[in-house]
């Protein structure tokens, strides 16, 4: 079987050859066998389409199905690459910047008033109204105002992720991500050129964070490792220092630490040439986070310390790491989580430590209050504090229905160990 119960299917089920074969088709009927063969069932498809079940079961056995907002919604709901089914950001092709022709008149009209009464649509009707990936323009010259606009669009991006979690704005930033490298090719100065180049970092950046959210580890490495290369062409560290961060991030939850220690010592050394002592701390926050999940207690508390001495007392942090006091609060109690998972005796530490950092947090990061929330409600499970802690997961199942990301799922799985004993908000998770 491939996946969990409340997972996603995994994503190298999508590159298998009978299944590209039938998302190239369209052939949904034979997408939901292959599933079915591979361990998915038609409620968990359901699930995760938004489908009835009834619904499922009818295109398994053989109803087509043709509505562009329905393989949208397929491909959304059950993690498909868009590109696999033809709906958008596929590879793109020699003609992309060619001009997209008008379709014909009589066509277009006859097919309107054909919607318009009430007729059935036919796959020749979809076919006029398909719509061929078309470059957006980039303006023959570059300059301040492009840079505004894009480092704009940017910062609402990161805002989305964090209130609605990665799964929400990952085709928007890979989307966004064509218009940057876009305005390269433009004509600009080279003071534009490392103006752009710093936003850029900041979408590959994202474009990496917001894969790891939905479990595309390998593109999340991979948008990363081009955040950090792009960073150097921009001869800023800081940047560098953040990607090489979060790459460390992504191995040390999947169980790497060799591989994740590594990566935050690269970013340390980067860092050090920013001398920025928030950045400083977020990185040995990093490592701290690797050494209790590699089951480390006494390392994991020494980075924590050394974290709370980097940070430079003042004001809030700039950018670009954003880090700060009580964002520093927050990644203590995680990691104190993470301990008292295999130890209940660290609970009271966490929980004082998330309560307080959980109260603090800015109310637009709603994703990482989720997290935060989520590890407050299992250390008072483990810790004993039954009621409060059933009360917290109740209220935390809430909240994440409103946020697409599976790293917040699995954050969940956590919670769902911790309360077996409750079968409601077990069920619930």
């Amino acid at each position: 079987m491939w996946g969990d119960p409340h997972e996603r299917p995994n994503p190298e089920l999508w590159e298998l050859p009978a299944m590209r074969a039938a998302l190239a088709r369209r052939d949904i009927s034979a997408v939901y066998l292959l599933l079915k063969r591979y361990g998915i069932s038609q409620r968990r498809i359901a699930s995760m389409t938004g489908q009835a079940q009834p619904e499922v079961s009818a295109i398994t056995r053989g109803r087509q199905v043709m509505a562009y907002d329905v393989l949208d919604r397929i491909a959304g709901g059950l993690g498909i690459p868009r590109g696999h089914m033809g709906l958008a950001y596929g590879a793109p092709s020699e003609d992309t910047d060619g001009v997209v022709a008008v379709p014909d008149r009589r066509e277009f009209m006859g097919l309107l008033a054909k919607v318009a009464m009430g007729a059935a649509v036919t796959g020749a009707d979809l076919a006029l109204l398909a719509n061929p990936a078309v470059a957006t323009p980039v303006p023959s010259r570059v300059g301040a105002t492009e840079v505004s606009q894009l480092r704009e669009l940017t910062r609402v991006l990161w805002a989305q992720e964090r209130q609605l979690g990665g799964g929400a704005v990952r085709d928007a930033v890979i989307a966004q991500l064509a218009w940057a490298r876009g305005l390269l090719r433009g004509t600009h100065t080279d003071e534009v050129d490392a103006q752009l180049r710093v936003v850029l970092a900041d979408l590959l950046a994202l474009a990496g964070r917001a894969s790891h959210d939905v479990g595309l580890s390998g593109s999340a490495l991979r948008y990363l490792g081009q955040s950090v290369v792009t960073a150097q062409q921009a001869h800023d560290p800081a940047r560098v220092a953040l990607a090489l961060g979060q790459i460390g991030r992504v191995y040390s939850q999947h169980g790497e630490s060799g591989q994740a220690r590594d990566s935050l010592g690269l970013g340390m050394v980067a860092a050090e040439r920013v001398r920025s002592g928030q950045l400083t701390s977020l990185l040995l926050c990093s490592q701290a986070r690797a050494y209790a999940e590699s089951r480390d207690p006494a390392r994991a508390m020494e980075y924590l310390t050394r974290a709370e001495d980097a940070m430079t007392p003042g004001p809030e942090a700039t950018e670009p790491s954003g880090f700060n006091p009580t964002l520093l609060a927050s990644e203590r109690g995680r990691v104190l989580t993470i301990l008292t998972i295999h130890d209940p005796r660290h609970a009271p530490r966490a929980i004082e430590t998330l309560t307080a950092s959980n109260q603090r947090l800015d109310p637009a990061r709603t994703k990482r209050l989720a997290f935060g929330l989520t590890e407050l409600a299992t250390c008072h499970l483990r810790g004993g504090d039954t009621e409060t802690g059933v009360r917290l997961g109740h209220q935390v199942v809430d909240m994440a229905a409103g946020i697409r990301s599976g790293r917040l799922a699995e954050h969940l799985r956590l919670l769902r160990a911790a309360a077996h004993r409750q079968p409601e908000l077990a069920q619930r998770i």
